[in-house]
């Protein structure tokens, strides 16, 4: 039992400091470039919010899309090397695909198929594709961007669920406040 509550105390001190660090991101990209962060997040309010305000549906909206764009592209590259439309790239398909690529292109092709190929057989399956796609994703939105866009809550001032553009303004003009 004292084990048992043990383990939960470090679990709650390990949320809180995870709080405080999604806290401190926000806080630094706020501080950072104040027009350019209310810029980014209007524009996220824009696309992603309902009547004018952001919920967290819409910022789990934007980070979902957000990978699949880059899962999408890097997926694409792949299959487009593809030649014999089997599901596997192999050596050989690389190959000539790089043969009509630029010499700029060529070098990435390389970098990508040598990180996707995890075992080295000097093909990459349809597990390593995925793999390579999912590793996009996160590329594009890491888990602490994720983690920074979901703090963007603890601006809604008025514990309405929604974060409004006029929301993001205060809070910004609280930085300037020497009080």
């Amino acid at each position: 039992m004292v084990r048992m509550v043990a383990i939960v105390v470090l679990g709650l001190v390990m949320l809180a400091d995870m709080a405080r660090a999604d806290e401190d991101a926000l806080a630094k990209a706020m501080a950072r470039d104040p027009d350019r962060f209310l810029s980014r997040v209007g524009d996220l309010i824009a696309g992603f919010g309902v009547s004018g305000a952001l919920r967290p549906d819409g910022i789990e909206t934007y980070v979902a899309l957000t990978r699949a764009g880059a899962r999408a592209s890097a997926l694409r590259r792949f299959l487009a090397m593809d030649l014999d439309a089997d599901g596997t790239i192999g050596r050989a398909e690389l190959d000539t695909s790089q043969r009509a690529a630029s010499a700029a292109t060529r070098g990435r092709m390389e970098r990508q198929f040598t990180a996707a190929d995890v075992d080295g057989d000097r093909q990459v399956d349809a597990d390593e594709l995925a793999a390579a796609g999912q590793a996009a994703g996160l590329r594009a939105l890491d888990e602490a961007e994720a983690a920074m866009l979901r703090a963007l809550m603890r601006l809604d001032a008025d514990g309405d669920g929604a974060l409004a553009l006029a929301e993001v303004e205060a809070a910004l003009n609280r930085l300037d406040d020497p009080a």
